[in-house]
């Protein structure tokens, strides 16, 4: 893995919802590139930029009509291709979404694919039963002249691509090939045509979704894993430096396939314990179900099962992980809590290790807006509100009369009215990135030893011989306890005394040993 993939400091860019260039009310390319001077001050070095290929945005552009082409939506090629030389001028890499587990209905393969008798060259590239008669699961029937039913991967606009099958049903040989079968092998070289595209355009990799499930039937994995060795192995070779992040909420999983990175989601009970576990920060009750989060300001969660997952990562997997402040696909993290708490997950993810992964707007303290739904989001739509650059309409999104979606409406989240304030979010956030770029403790490569799991949340970073302390206390309760640090990097609500350090409500500490 690349030494710039284990320092990464990726921030996700939802692109129809970043910035508004042009009055339309929908955020663009050229968008982005006005901002690159904020996300440059804020100290990000890299950026995953949601899908902005040809789209009808059924799921939010996560349903492509042709991978080869940019959506109107969002500005030209050349204003794309503008956005990336940009970034890297300004020093940032570029990691953009592979979205190759399915198609739109609308995309032209699967028109052919669909005819009555279709086109030779599609006909095998979706997953289609041998009869419109044969039951499959998640299969759609008689939605065309053809004398089968499509399987999807879960919307019905989204028909799943060929990538075939690892244990295939007694009798249905006819169309469940195994993974292996040379009959899939032009589809694989087209997904590898995609990634060379982009590749050759600048980009310096990609979140793939749902990068565990392209294969069927494959409770074993090894489907998957051999076909993102095969695909992976041949994008290094058209660049070596190239990134594979993964969806999956598995990093031992996804780096035995090849991907450099994994972030934890929702899919990772122990992520959910850390941020996710109280009543109304989940997408569903079950994933609520521990009942409490570590990080909230009762005090009554659990860092043990996390410490767990991460430490077999640690011990096992050739990979690495990230730890994301939240997604376009979850509940916006700055829900149910309060910012003293958002400023101890932000204190925890830039020191910890792990590659931290931020979610725009959440460095400003975004909410989840419960009452939108559009392109196919429903209470995902909420975590994907206009950024709020300042207190302007729209929050200084657009001058459109009308927004993509509603922004809020309190004034203290936008990056305009934290900027002024030292003690904001947005300014707390900014300094413990410069603190993660400027000492090598914080690397993903660093050693990290624990001194206390329960609260409050105490340990330590070592690169070259030195040694930082961190300790955390996410909670309303103080805490007081015995080390007697030398330099002091970052703090917020502590008390120092001659041997001893009490960590007030939200209180956080980094310093030298």
């Amino acid at each position: 893995m690349k030494k710039w993939i284990k320092d990464a400091i990726i921030y996700e860019i939802y692109p129809i919802s970043f910035y508004d260039s042009n009055g339309d009310g929908l955020g663009d390319f050229n968008g982005i590139t006005q901002k690159i001077p904020y996300l440059v001050d804020l100290g990000v070095n890299t950026v995953w930029i949601n899908p902005f290929y040809k789209s009808p945005f059924k799921d939010g552009g996560y349903d492509v009509t042709d991978y080869y082409a940019v959506d109107k939506r969002f500005g030209s090629m050349q204003d794309c291709e503008n956005m990336l030389q940009a970034f890297h001028k300004a020093g940032i890499r570029v990691i953009v979404d592979l979205v190759v587990g399915h198609t739109s209905d609308e995309h032209m393969w699967f028109k052919k694919s669909k005819q009555a008798k279709p086109d030779p060259k599609y006909k095998d590239w979706y997953v289609w039963t041998d009869c419109c008669f044969t039951p499959a699961d998640r299969s759609m029937k008689g939605m065309s002249k053809r004398n089968g039913n499509y399987i999807v991967n879960y919307y019905a606009f989204q028909p799943a691509l060929n990538y075939g099958f690892n244990e295939i049903k007694k009798g249905e040989e006819s169309w469940q090939w195994h993974y292996t079968d040379e009959r899939l092998k032009p589809l694989r070289d087209e997904i590898i045509n995609i990634i060379r595209f982009w590749l050759e355009k600048g980009v310096d990799g990609f979140r793939v979704d749902l990068a565990n499930s392209l294969v069927k039937a494959d409770k074993d994995g090894e489907g998957v894993k051999w076909f993102w060795n095969i695909v992976i192995g041949e994008a290094k070779k058209i660049n070596p430096d190239c990134c594979f992040l993964a969806e999956w909420g598995n990093p031992i999983k996804a780096a035995e396939c090849g991907f450099d990175l994994d972030y934890l989601c929702h899919a990772t009970q122990p992520y959910n314990e850390l941020f996710r576990s109280d009543k109304g920060t989940n997408l569903t009750p079950w994933l609520e179900r521990a009942g409490h989060s570590y990080f909230a300001k009762e005090g009554e969660g659990s860092f043990e099962n996390f410490l767990a997952y991460v430490t077999e990562i640690f011990e096992t997997s050739q990979g690495a992980y990230s730890i994301p402040t939240g997604f376009h696909d979850i509940i916006r993290i700055a829900e149910k809590k309060d910012v003293g708490v958002l400023k101890c997950i932000f204190a925890f993810i830039l020191t910890f290790k792990c590659v931290p992964q931020i979610y725009y707007g959440d460095e400003i303290g975004i909410k989840h807006n419960y009452r939108v739904n559009k392109d196919g989001g429903y209470v995902r739509t909420g975590a994907r509100t206009p950024m709020q650059w300042d207190n302007s309409a729209h929050r200084g999104f657009t001058k459109a009369k009308r927004a993509y979606l509603p922004t809020e409406t309190a004034k203290k989240r936008s990056v305009e009215n934290q900027k002024e304030d030292e003690h904001s979010l947005c300014n707390t956030v900014k300094s413990l990135i410069k603190l993660h770029k400027e000492y090598p403790q914080f690397s993903y490569e660093a050693d990290l030893t624990m001194i206390n799991s329960g609260y409050p949340l105490e340990f330590m970073r070592k690169a070259n011989g030195e040694e930082i302390y961190i300790a955390i206390n996410p909670t309303e309760k103080e805490w007081e306890i015995k080390q007697n640090p030398q330099t002091v990097l970052a703090q917020e609500n502590v008390e120092r005394k001659e041997k001893t350090i009490k960590l007030k409500k939200y209180g956080f500490i980094v310093a030298k040993m």
